[in-house]
């Protein structure tokens, strides 16, 4: 985690050098000056020579990295604290002069500590360490494939044997079989290899282990003793020689070539070259961890899936059992619990059940390892935590913080990835980019960590990519391990682990329990952690209130959502630190809010209460026009003032949500000039109506459509009557909108045609009366560039579709949609289309959906996915 401290100091130095909002006098610019000159030199050893430090288990490597976190973070602390004791004396007396000589201090402090450890380095103390390892984890008992058949792969060899065998004899083709380690590539590609039906093909099969530490000729040589070729004879031979024999030797044959656990796009560009194509079907297998290896291999993209509950369970009795008993009736409940909580990980599971097979078989054990011993046993697996341990190793420097950080998330929650975007964005552990944002450069990262199978994306999105994410759980312990040792953070889920030693020494704290904070021992535990640097709590939601003093005077992240606050805790305008705040509160914020002049992202939900007739929403205090670093502001039923200053301005503003139509005025939209995702929420009490044709206040709704940097759009009205409405808000739309969401308006369907008229639009989607009344006529050739499209909660009975339209649509949704007749069946056939989603329809509708099925089966054109849920039901899944 020392690259993560590197960028975090890099960025304080930065920001003090470049005029902070809150000023800096002393120490003087030309010692800071130097101390990020020496930042600067550290975070490019770390980048390069050094990049390979993360690969080795070396105690002096690993001492190595500590010491480069600690002088980082002992550094960091002090200028941090300066800047607030700068702002503290203000209201209050402070010697400025001694803080800064201490600042100076522990500059020259750390100016010292990195010049000594690159002279360590320089004299090869740790050279030797810095090789990394290779990983024989893939040995496992029973799970390398060789020894035994893993249950539960028959669909997927069945496609893999599909995708190997298909249109022979043609040109060479390459086929990627990626995901997680312990998933069961490797079990699969044995059996597909060793299937009767593959070698009666291929005249020549060979299986060639790459691993780490990959070495063309030793690989090459190996090759050559597999086809019997005489190996020992040109052993002496360059790299080259031996590689182009085996060239030579494969020519005019149809091969298959399996390439197991390739670790690099590198090692795919030097192999290439020396498979030959003779356009006779020959196929060669990749098994890895990294999705990215598929699209420099041209080749085609397998992902391997996690087993359901019921292959589990198979598959946990096999283990403990050995296939020659079933399990006992009395153990079969906490069993298929156990099978469950490993989450469809083959290794997991095999691990778990080689425990069970050595331990007594009896159901009160069985059940205390269901409910809180599998972490344990999986953690205790030296094979398993080699495994997973290997892939964290072996992450960019950049990356290991960002996947280190999923552990403050609690066990099987699903992270929504805007959200995780701005909290590592606030932490500061992400380095800017000069030509794209901070939060995009977030995003590459979560794609990259995606893309190497230790990140799970949940559910996809159009436009960013990924909507939600999560973490295997065995991904999940080792974060919390490794973030413990790390002293990065401490997850707090019990008392024991709140008052635990070594709390005092963590930058962050995690309370997956809220509840434990309403306790003494724990408040006063954390209370201790005086350099903290985030407060999360990620639990579920409950009454009991944050410590009413908050001591954590450095503090730049304060997610405290599922906790709900009665008075604003006024303390919170003292953390002058504060980049990111979110919380629950009802009430008005105060004016001191504007104190906060570092706060990037403000969050303020509200619990639920009932709106009275004739209540008015709120207005934000007018002094929130002096944060001008906020880049997300998301405050419900409050509005922005329109501004008494003329240089009022939110330079930085990407996102703006829960603001009311009085707020999209042009006196307030012309000062968001960055404004990237609107979301305007009207809550109506009974008997009263906002009229949504408030956007015409001083021409509003003009200036509203030539908003053309807007992306992302929402109008939500909260508990509406159906009724018909003016259709002021889809007059006049930012044309450069690429989503759309419209819920509770009540317009009638004949305005759609001013959203179908918006050609860069990929995301639709339309809930709970956003249009009503019984038939919608989809205008020909609209909706052109739509993917996405969520029909939720309409009377609508029928749609006909034009011609042209929808022709780039691959997922459509319909739920709650009860009167609706059919789909259009017209969708069913553009290629794009690759899932429908049907949730409580008719069945008529269900058998619109059959008969596009059985469309694109006449016509070749392609499986999709058709999944069937109905409240009452087991959800249903056709392709």
């Amino acid at each position: 985690m020392a690259y993560a401290a590197v960028i975090s100091l890099k960025q304080t130095i930065e920001r003090l050098l470049n005029s902070s909002p809150i000023p800096v006098p002393s120490p003087c610019p030309e010692t800071i000056k130097s101390a990020y000159e020496e930042v600067e030199s550290i975070r490019y050893f770390l980048a390069s020579s050094f990049s390979h430090l993360g690969n080795s288990n070396s105690e002096s490597a690993n001492a190595l990295e500590r010491q480069i976190r600690e002088a980082a973070c002992r550094l960091e602390d002090a200028l941090e604290s300066h800047v607030s004791d700068q702002f503290l004396s203000q209201i209050e007396t402070l010697d400025v002069d001694v803080m800064g000589k201490k600042v100076k201090d522990e500059i020259d402090f750390f100016t010292e500590s990195v010049r000594r450890i690159g002279k360590e380095y320089s004299s090869h103390q740790v050279s030797k360490s810095l090789l990394p390892e290779e990983d024989d984890s893939s040995r496992i008992d029973g799970f390398d494939g060789m020894e035994s058949k893993m249950v539960g792969l028959e669909d997927e060899i069945s496609e893999m044997k599909n995708l190997l065998i298909q249109q022979l004899p043609s040109e060479r083709k390459v086929v990627v079989l990626a995901g997680m380690p312990g998933i069961g590539k490797t079990a699969l590609a044995r059996q597909v290899y060793e299937d009767p039906s593959i070698s009666s093909i291929f005249e020549c099969r060979l299986w060639v282990r790459i691993g780490v530490q990959y070495q063309l000729k030793g690989l090459m040589l190996d090759i050559l003793s597999k086809l019997d070729l005489g190996a020992d004879k040109i052993h002496a031979e360059e790299s080259e020689k031996v590689a182009e024999y085996v060239s030579t030797s494969l020519q005019g044959k149809r091969y298959l070539i399996v390439l197991d656990d390739i670790w690099s796009t590198q090692v795919w560009n030097e192999l290439e070259k020396f498979f030959p194509d003779d356009k006779l079907g020959s196929r060669i297998l990749l098994t890895t961890r990294l999705q990215e290896i598929a699209l420099d291999a041209r080749g085609h993209i397998v992902l391997k899936r996690f087993l359901d509950n019921e292959k589990s369970w198979s598959l946990l009795c096999q283990k403990v059992f050995s296939g020659e008993h079933s399990c006992p009736t009395d153990l079969e409940e906490a069993g298929k619990e156990i099978a469950e909580k490993c989450e469809g990980l083959p290794l997991a599971i095999m691990v778990v059940g080689k425990h069970l097979s050595e331990a007594d078989k009896n159901p009160e054990y069985w059940k205390k390892v269901a409910k809180d011993e599998i972490s344990a046993i999986i953690s205790a697996d030296e094979v398993m935590s080699k495994k997973l341990m290997l892939s964290y190793k072996h992450l960019p420097q950049h990356l290991k913080a960002c996947f280190v950080y999923m552990g403050v998330f609690p066990h099987g929650y699903e992270i929504p990835a805007t959200k995780l975007i701005n909290l590592w964005c606030a932490e500061g552990f992400l380095e800017p980019n000069s030509i794209i944002t901070i939060e995009e450069v977030a995003m590459d990262c979560l794609v990259q960590l995606v893309s190497k199978s230790v990140v799970l994306f949940s559910k996809p999105g159009i436009i960013t990519g990924i909507k939600t994410c999560k973490v295997h759980s065995v991904f999940l312990y080792l974060c919390i391990k490794e973030a413990e040792k790390d002293k990065f953070f401490r997850v707090i889920n019990n008392y024991a682990n709140a008052v635990k030693e070594g709390v005092e020494s963590q930058r962050r704290l995690c309370v997956h329990n809220n509840g434990l904070l309403g306790i003494k021992d724990v408040y006063n535990s954390m209370a201790s952690v005086l350099k903290a640097r985030s407060l999360l709590c990620t639990g579920p939601h409950h009454q009991y209130p944050v410590p009413r003093r908050l001591c954590f005077s450095l503090l730049r992240v304060l997610d405290a959502l599922t906790i709900r606050f009665h008075e604003f805790p006024i303390e919170v305008v003292k953390l002058v630190q504060l980049r990111y705040l979110a919380f629950t509160y009802n009430k008005e914020l105060p004016t001191s809010i504007s104190k906060l002049l570092n706060l990037q992202y403000l969050i303020v939900h509200q619990f639920l209460s009932i709106i009275s007739p004739g209540a008015h929403r709120s207005y934000l205090p007018m002094e929130i026009w002096n944060m001008r670093e906020l880049r997300h502001l998301e405050v419900m039923r409050s509005d922005l003032p329109i501004p008494s200053s003329e240089d009022a301005l939110f330079p930085n503003l990407s996102t703006l949500s829960g603001i009311s139509t009085r707020s999209c005025t042009k006196e307030v939209l012309k000062r968001i000039p960055n404004l990237k995702k609107l979301r305007i929420q009207i809550e109506e009490a009974p008997g009263a109506a906002e009229s949504l044709c408030s956007l015409d206040v001083d021409q509003g709704i003009k200036w509203f459509g030539f908003q053309r940097g807007i992306k992302s759009l929402g109008f939500v009205i909260i508990n509406p009557v159906p009724k018909p409405q003016i259709a002021a808000p889809i007059k006049s739309l930012p044309s450069g909108l690429r989503k759309l969401s419209l819920s509770g308006l009540g317009c009638p369907w004949k305005d759609a045609r001013v959203i179908g008229k918006l050609w860069h639009l990929e995301v639709l989607k339309l809930k709970n009366y956003a249009f009503q009344g019984p038939e919608w006529i989809t205008d020909s050739f609209q909706f052109k560039s739509l993917k996405v499209f969520l029909l939720e909660d309409t009377d609508l009975r029928h749609w006909r579709k034009g011609e042209g339209s929808f022709i780039s649509i691959r997922h459509l949704i319909i739920r709650h949609c009860y009167k609706l007749e059919e789909i259009p069946l017209e969708i069913g056939i553009y290629p794009a289309l690759e899932r429908v989603e049907l949730v409580d329809v008719k069945p008529s509708v269900v058998a619109s959906a059959d008969k596009i099925l059985q469309l694109r089966t006449q016509n070749n054109m392609g499986n999709i996915q058709v999944s069937i849920h109905f409240s009452w039901e087991n959800q249903k899944l056709k392709s």
